[in-house]
This record gives structure tokens, sequence and C-alpha cells, in this order.
């Protein structure tokens, strides 16, 4: 079998591939797990899991990257005054929570120094140095000068025009989120080919869970589909409550009932939270990108024409963030609702805490895995039809 390790984006969500990794291998080198494969695809924070195990950090010290305030404030660095722009920067000065809050440029530096390995080789010579020449390596980003999906390879063509880069420089682009998160694109400058990127998140090309990047390589390579199996990690999947579909519905039918009163601060106010609520919303879509979407397309690729679909083969591994009438333990529930309003970047300890005990409630079947197909009823329950419904399911089936 070809095999394959996805790692979705989701920033410090991805906290929760490393101990889904901790919790199939134990505590050991990340080059231990990536000779386990044959390909590795990631976006965002994957990216980052990734250069971890690139490094050959033990997975302990990998988790310590998301655990300590230190690192993660390091990587979501603020703008000081001296180097905001107007008026973006502004809108979170004024409490408005609309713009970019941090610094990219303070995040490719804080790459260069948490992954000294990965700095100081490019990504075609990171094979030799986990010892497994033939492993493929790719990194999911967005050029913004083309408007189009850019993927940096380990594996490139000799010739004079190969993308040539650091991991550290692909894991840059890749985890540069916009519009409610990093500042400017992510400058870099490939090797040999002599190409200067402005790249943004993956998940802009639609490659939030890169699955499909890494069926679709592998199939290019000349593997044939019953051939390839696929570990796909994510970092959470939000399914919007009843209690907040019902708060949305009512801020946009009191925003379309006030319109019309232009000089009353109270309906402004209103209006204004709706624009606000619809804007985050869309942006974190953007982001987001409906991961369903790219599991049923895999899935498709891997078992059409007829061919029966084996579970071990393609593990989904996600907790979905997700309550309706089947969820009636009350500590769950609290959690659910704790995590439903989390952000990408965390930088506080009880967030971090909170993505650590989604772990453990996911882990111990309290939440359940997010499957490769399901569907919704109009009441919000989920309808399980093909994956693991449970973390354990998907664990059993994994085989390394």
């Amino acid at each position: 079998m070809y095999r394959i390790l996805s790692l979705d984006g989701g920033g410090s969500w991805a906290i929760l591939q490393l101990l889904t990794l901790q919790e199939k291998y134990g505590d050991v080198n990340g080059h231990i797990i990536l000779r386990d494969f044959d390909l590795v695809v990631a976006n965002s924070g994957g990216s980052i899991v990734l250069a971890a195990l690139c490094e050959n950090w033990k997975l302990s010290k990998a988790v310590g990257l998301f655990e300590d305030k230190e690192n993660r404030e390091r990587i979501f660095r603020k703008n000081p005054i001296k180097k905001m722009f107007f008026p973006v920067d502004y809108f979170h000065r004024f409490g408005l929570g609309l713009g970019p809050k941090y610094s990219a440029e303070e995040k490719r530096k804080a790459f260069g120094e948490l992954f000294p390995e990965c700095e100081r080789r490019t990504m075609s010579q990171l094979p030799d140095f986990i010892s497994h020449p033939d492993l493929n390596i790719v990194v999911c980003t967005y050029d913004a000068l083309n408007n189009r999906a850019k993927f940096f390879r380990s594996y490139v063509d000799p010739g004079k025009d190969a993308d040539i880069v650091k991991l550290t420089d692909a894991i840059h682009g890749s985890s540069n989120a916009p519009i409610q998160y990093f500042d400017f694109p992510a400058k870099i400058t490939a090797k040999k080919a002599d190409v200067t990127y402005e790249l943004w998140d993956g998940a802009l090309g639609g490659f939030n869970n890169p699955v499909l990047v890494g069926i679709i390589e592998a199939m290019k390579s000349g593997i044939p589909r019953n051939e390839i199996s696929v570990i796909s990690l994510g970092t959470g999947n939000v399914i919007m409550s009843q209690k907040e579909k019902k708060e949305y519905s009512e801020i946009k039918e009191t925003a379309q009932k006030e319109r019309g009163r232009k000089f009353n601060i109270k309906s402004l106010k209103k209006q204004f939270a709706f624009f606000q609520k619809s804007v985050l919303q869309q942006a974190k879509t953007i982001l987001y990108e409906p991961p369903e979407w790219a599991n049923y397309v895999a899935y498709m690729f891997l078992f059409s024409e007829g061919a029966e679909f084996d579970k071990k083969r393609f593990i989904r591994l996600s907790p979905m963030i997700h309550i309706d009438k089947n969820n009636d333990d009350p500590k769950t529930l609290d959690l659910l609702h704790r995590l439903y309003i989390l952000d990408m970047d965390l930088t506080e300890k009880e967030d971090i805490d909170l993505l650590k005990l989604c772990f453990e409630y996911w882990r111990d079947g309290k939440i359940k895995n997010q499957p490769l197909i399901y569907s919704m009823k109009r009441d919000n329950e989920m309808i399980f039809k093909k994956g693991a419904e449970y973390f354990r399911d998907g664990l059993e089936d994994w085989e390394v």
C-alpha cells in the first residue's frame, strides 16, 4: 500500500493532531512517524505539525509547542502601534473585531527560530535527513498574485524552473490566514526558479483539508487507486448549533426591520452587529472550507466504479463539535458550547486546556468523530453513513 498522511489546517486546534499521533504511536520522535508514510500533505496548522515532525521532536515536545504561551505568542504576534496600518488594525483597538491582528513578518522569524533543522535545509533535502529518501512532502498555500492554489513539494524537477524552498518558508505561506488573522501575504523567493511569491493560507484555494492533494499527487506518480491508503487528521469540525442558528436569524431580522432608521444610534448598532457577524462568518467559511466536500470527493476517488469501501484504506479522525438532541450529558454539553465559540488563534492557557479536554472526550467516545459521509436532519440531528463514528473505531482500523 502507498500510505498518505494528511494534516488539516486549523491554527492552535492542530494540537489535536499531535495528541492523536501520541495516542497511536506513544511519545516517539517525529521521524519514526514520517518513515511510516510515503507521502505527507499538510496545510496551515497541520503544516506546523509537519515541521515539528521533520525537526524530529518527540511528540510531547511538539505538543508543548502549542502548550507553551511564549511559543504561541511568537507565532501569533500582535502588531505594535508603530507597525499598525489604517484602517484594519484600528478596528480591534476600538473593539469592532474586524481586520487582521498579527504580524506575518514576526511569524516567519518565529518559524526560523523554532525549526532550525528545517530552516537550514530545503524541502528536497528533508527526506534524506528523515532517513526516508522516498518520502514525498507537500505543503498547500495560495498564490495571491495569480489567484490560485500553490503547492510546494519536496520532489522537484531539477530543471532551472524548480521551486526550491525551505519548509519554514512553505509553512509560513501555508499558515498565513488572511482577513481576521495576519496582516500581509507571506513573501518568499524560490531558488533556481527565482520567483517571488506572495502567499496566503492554502485554505483559500480550497485545501484546508488537503486529502485530495495527497491522493491526486499519488495518482499522478502512477500509484493505482486501489493501492492508496489515507490517514486524514482534522482539527475539529464545527456545525452550527440550533441556538446559534436562531440567534443569527434574530439578528438578521432585526437588522432588516431597523435599516430605515438612519439616525437612530441603537438601530445602527444592531445593523452593524449583523454586518459584523455576516462578514466574520464568511471569512471563516473561506478558511475552514467545508471539509465534508474534500472527504466525500476523496471517498469517490478511492472507491468509485463499484469498488467496495475498505474502512482501513481511508481513515478520517477529527472531532465533531456538534450539538443535537442526542447530547444529553451536561458536562459534554458544557464543553461543546465552550468549544463552539473558540477561534483558531488561541493564545491563552485556558483555551489550550479546553482543546486537550476536547481530545479526551473525543478519545473516550463522549464526542463523536467526523464521518466521511453523513447527512443532517432539520432538527440538527447528524445521521452517520460512512467512516469512523467514534475515535476508537478509526484508531483500531489504523494499521502501522
